[in-house]
């Protein structure tokens, strides 16, 4: 049977690991996906620029202690201890021997095993997210550098409060919020932490106020939570 290595790759590692793999740098292209576990768990929690906490810490701090982000399990949600788990276990087994003592012994089967397992996790971060009152709030958001102050977090917030998509077309949305300078993490971290939500349905053409050449539409919107945060920065 032959198997097609993107059915079980996370797009990530099929970006970034599988020439290492195709090429026969087997060691190189097993810790590159490690390193990008950690790049996109620094990502989903706003802490890219942590230079010196990586590996098992980085997981035992920011999933052990409960802080910063929830995983979303498909499994089930009674298994979240063992998940985080999951995470410390397989860096200290595989990143730190890939790191230390340069992965000689990893070929080409075990290779494409950590570079499934690597798929594995990336999707669990990919489906997590992270608690508003977890990350400490506003205060948290700026302390981790995800907003540089209050009234960057509020322009933000009163900025895609008012953006609606016909046709789903959200190109000038995205130039618009480079125009004002704020960045692509900021805009995911208020989806994450359920500030904003997105919505779309299909118009109904049979009723007369609606235009034609409207199909589908979308909308951003506040969640309660974003409502109270919004009032909140407004009133400081």
């Amino acid at each position: 049977m032959k198997v097609e290595l993107d059915t079980f790759l996370h797009q990530r590692i099929l970006d970034k690991c599988i020439s290492l793999y195709k090429k026969g740098f087997f060691p190189e292209a097993a810790f590159n996906a490690m390193k990008q576990v950690e790049i996109a768990f620094k990502e989903k929690t706003g802490i890219e620029s942590e230079k010196n906490i990586f590996g098992a810490r980085l997981y035992k701090k920011f999933l052990g202690s409960g802080k910063s982000i929830k995983l979303n399990v498909p499994l089930g949600e009674n298994l979240q201890k063992e998940a985080m788990e999951l995470f410390k276990s397989t860096s200290s087994y595989y990143r730190n021997y890939l790191a230390h003592e340069e992965g000689s012994k990893v070929n080409k089967n075990i290779c494409l095993r950590i570079l499934i397992i690597a798929s594995e996790l990336l999707d669990l971060i990919t489906a997590s997210s992270i608690s508003y009152t977890e990350i400490g709030g506003i205060e948290g958001l700026i302390k981790q550098d995800i907003f540089e102050n209050k009234l960057q977090l509020s322009n933000l917030l009163s900025f895609l409060s008012t953006q609606v998509f016909p046709h789903e077309a959200f190109d000038e949305m995205f130039e618009d919020l480079i125009l004002k300078d704020f960045t692509k993490n900021q805009y995911e971290a208020v989806f994450d932490l359920g500030l904003v939500e997105y919505h779309s349905e299909i118009k109904n053409h049979n009723l007369p106020e609606e235009p034609e050449d409207w199909d589908d539409f979308g909308w951003i919107e506040l969640t309660a939570q974003g409502q109270k945060v919004l009032d909140q920065l407004e009133n400081i």
